[in-house]
């Protein structure tokens, strides 16, 4: 019996060490010290190092901590002694180092473990530096094209609406009609470049902020005009119900301009002929400081139409990028996936949230909050 059991465990040994060896992962164990006590052959590899040479080092020096615990990657990689202390799984971090005079990044999972009642760290190392280099490749192509596009796209708005004045000839009722359609449908190409840009640039991490003192009234009624033709086309009703006299927005009112746009050109998508569309704001209590004497106000904006509306399955994917709700006999056809995602980002930009209440048959109703209300 005893021979048996012996045989068995070598034999799992065995299939472990097999395992160890032969796996395309870096695989590490460290001690609560952060000391390596086994390191794989793939994770020798990963830092062009034999493995019997990285049993003793420190992580944090081989993961290239600052002493000072400035770096980026310092305080990513301290959560493998947090691991240790906390005994809770970290969340999958990528860090970039430079191994060997080149960058590179990895993807690093971080588990804690015990063996003979001794704390213990498994750390898995993946380099996904092809992966990181093939999305800033595409950032970079789609920067630089949605960059080329917006020229001549200005220069065909600003022709559009010099001729709209008259400048160039009186027009008559269906040149002016074909011209403000050509205008509506170089509006939504901007705005589909300044979509894939803004998502470009979210994935080089270069968004950057214009805040100023702004009405939301006026903000509103820019994205409305932009979409009134849709409207029209398809006998939508679009209500603004905002008090002339409401305070100033400290935001940046281009990317909300592009947030209202958004959610009333999803609204207009997915509402039947003859439905409405209504855009609210009202000055809500932030959540977030109730404790504090003076509670700081937020401002809600909200976005409901009288469509089909979203089952409960949907609801959970529409923010993900690219998701569309399967039509089936609900919406119309056209959109790329990326509107309510930019919604999202933008607002969790300005420190605000998004939440959508829907049924199916029911309608919709996008809202979002922006903090730090002037009054």
């Amino acid at each position: 019996m005893t021979a048996n059991i012996s045989s068995l465990y070598n034999r799992q040994q065995e299939l472990l060490r097999a395992i160890l060896t032969e796996s395309s992962d870096g695989i590490a164990i460290t001690g609560v010290n952060g000391c390596f006590l086994e390191v794989n052959p793939a994770f020798g590899r990963i830092f062009g190092m034999e493995p019997e040479q990285m049993i003793g080092m420190e992580c944090l020096e081989l993961l290239g901590c600052d002493d000072d615990g400035t770096r980026e990657e310092s305080r990513e990689t301290c959560m493998i002694q947090r691991a240790i202390q906390e005994q809770q799984i970290m969340p999958y971090i990528e860090i970039d180092l430079y191994i060997q005079g080149a960058s590179r990044s990895l993807g690093l999972s971080v588990t804690p473990i015990s063996s003979a009642g001794r704390p213990l760290c498994l750390l898995i190392a993946r380099d996904v530096t092809v992966i990181r280099d093939a999305t800033h490749m595409k950032a970079n192509f789609l920067s630089m094209i949605t960059h080329e596009l917006r020229s001549p796209l200005n220069s065909i708005n600003g022709y559009l609406d010099l001729t709209l004045t008259g400048i160039a000839g009186e027009l008559n009722e269906q040149q002016r009609d074909f011209l403000q359609r050509a205008r509506a449908g170089s509006e939504h190409l901007y705005a589909l470049v300044e979509d894939l840009l803004l998502v470009s640039r979210a994935d080089a991490g270069q968004i950057r902020l214009n805040r100023e003192l702004t009405s939301i009234k006026e903000i509103v009624a820019n994205a409305v005009e932009e979409l009134e033709l849709t409207a029209r086309d398809y006998q939508i009703t679009i209500n603004v119900d905002i008090a002339n006299d409401f305070p100033p927005i400290y935001a940046d009112a281009v990317r909300i301009q592009q947030v209202v746009r958004n959610l009333v050109s999803n609204a207009l998508h997915f509402t039947s002929t003859g439905g409405d569309v209504t855009i609210g704001a009202r000055i809500i209590n932030d959540e977030a400081n109730a404790s504090s004497e003076e509670q700081e106000k937020s401002v809600e904006i909200q976005v409901r139409d009288t469509g089909y509306g979203i089952a409960p399955e949907y609801r959970e994917h529409i923010f993900e990028r690219f998701y569309q709700v399967p039509l089936t006999n609900a919406g119309r056809l056209g959109g790329q996936g990326l509107g309510l995602t930019i919604v999202k980002m933008i607002v969790e930009l300005h420190g605000g949230r998004v939440t959508v209440e829907s049924a199916p048959a029911q309608g919709s109703t996008f809202a979002f909050t922006l903090p730090g209300l002037l009054s």
